[in-house]
């Protein structure tokens, strides 16, 4: 286990660490022993699912997903069709699944909704918003292309591109840009005047949070980084309670195997804000990095690792169980989002299947996985 010093107090532990190897994930390699072993659960958690494989023509990707309190999910990512690429946004209503008509025609890296007529899609330094019946498209201006957006209402929406040090701001009217104390790659918008974003300043996590009024800097602990040339990359953040925050991310770096051959190497980052302090924990073997965290609805998190054929953990307290992710026989699996349905602990994950062993497989099916 890592030790880390914040404002003066060492920081030892993690509330819930993952357990030093994980089974069953295809090309993930050995899971990063994030410190002592968590406490090992037998009784197994819910399988996720598909709920739908697209079988649209050409090549279809879901890049994000999020969930309304009524049940309608909402995705968006891109198609291709006879080598023209075009937005993709689909939606399901609690019955059935339909392809929203005239999106806009660039790939869509995030979405967020307050309502089936208030649903905002981001890519290529814009916004567009589905108001039921139309698309409007506004430019996010300074060449600014969301990697992640949040929501707590129709007149509070966030917006983040881990190129930027500003964020963007949905106030009813107009998208403002609002200075940041880093640059972030997410965000979580918690509840009104109250939102979380997480990135990289300097080559450390820069957490920060917005008050109602300006974003400041958390402080948080310097990583003891494993190489010199390692870099730290932030993926996600969830705010489960405000003394309840979790980041998750990775560290990468190259350098040589026994024989000297060139390798990447990668281990896991995760972090855990309890309303005083970080605790910090980062793998010790090779492995993907954490890629999306998100709030189970009990207490606990889901955590995605990796995008390809991905483990999937339940996080309750010190417990850290591995998921199943079911998928058709003779397909891979990619997984780049998930989200819950507010209210309840149903999880949705968006991604897209496409035949073993063949990322570059020109049929590539939106897939959409669901628990329990």
């Amino acid at each position: 286990m890592r030790t880390a010093v914040l404002a003066g107090v060492m920081v030892l532990g993690l509330a819930s660490v993952p357990p030093a190897a994980a089974s069953g994930a295809a090309h993930q390699g050995h899971q990063g022993s994030q410190g002592s072993q968590g406490s090992q659960a037998e009784a197994p958690v819910p399988a996720w699912k598909p709920a739908k494989v697209n079988t649209l023509p050409g090549d279809d990707v879901l890049n994000d997903v999020t969930v309304l309190g009524d049940g309608s999910v909402w995705a968006a990512g891109h198609r291709v069709v006879n080598g023209e690429q075009r937005g993709l946004v689909e939606r399901f209503d609690g019955r059935s699944w339909r392809v929203v008509p005239n999106s806009p025609p660039y790939d869509l890296r995030a979405v967020t909704a307050t309502s089936g007529t208030n649903v905002w899609v981001f890519g290529e330094g814009r916004a567009a918003r589905w108001n039921g019946r139309a698309w409007t498209t506004r430019s996010l201006g300074g060449g600014f292309s969301a990697t992640d957006a949040d929501a707590t209402g129709a007149k509070d929406i966030w917006a983040v591109a881990w190129s930027s040090a500003t964020a963007r701001h949905w106030t009813g009217s107009s998208w403002r840009s609002v200075r940041l104390p880093g640059r972030a790659s997410a965000v979580d918008a918690y509840k009104a005047g109250v939102a979380w974003a997480a990135g990289v300043k300097g080559g450390q996590p820069s957490i920060m949070r917005w008050n109602g009024r300006s974003w400041s800097l958390v402080p948080a602990p310097a990583l003891a980084l494993p190489a010199r040339d390692a870099v730290v990359t932030i993926q996600d953040i969830a705010v489960v309670g405000s003394k309840n925050v979790w980041v998750v991310g990775g560290v990468s770096w190259e350098g040589a195997d026994e024989q000297g051959d060139d390798v990447n190497f990668g281990r896991t980052l995760v972090m855990h804000w309890n309303g005083r302090s970080w605790t910090v924990s980062m793998g010790s073997a090779n492995a993907q990095p954490y890629t999306e965290v998100e709030p189970d609805g009990r207490g606990g998190v889901w955590v995605l690792q990796g995008s390809w054929n991905p483990a999937l953990w339940h996080v309750t307290g010190s417990t850290w169980r591995q998921a199943r992710l079911l998928r058709k026989s003779g397909t891979d699996a990619v997984v780049f989002s998930v989200a819950r349905r507010p209210g309840t602990a149903t999880m949705w994950g968006a991604g897209f299947s496409v035949p073993q062993g063949d990322p570059d497989d020109p049929s590539a099916n939106g897939t959409f996985w669901r628990t329990p």
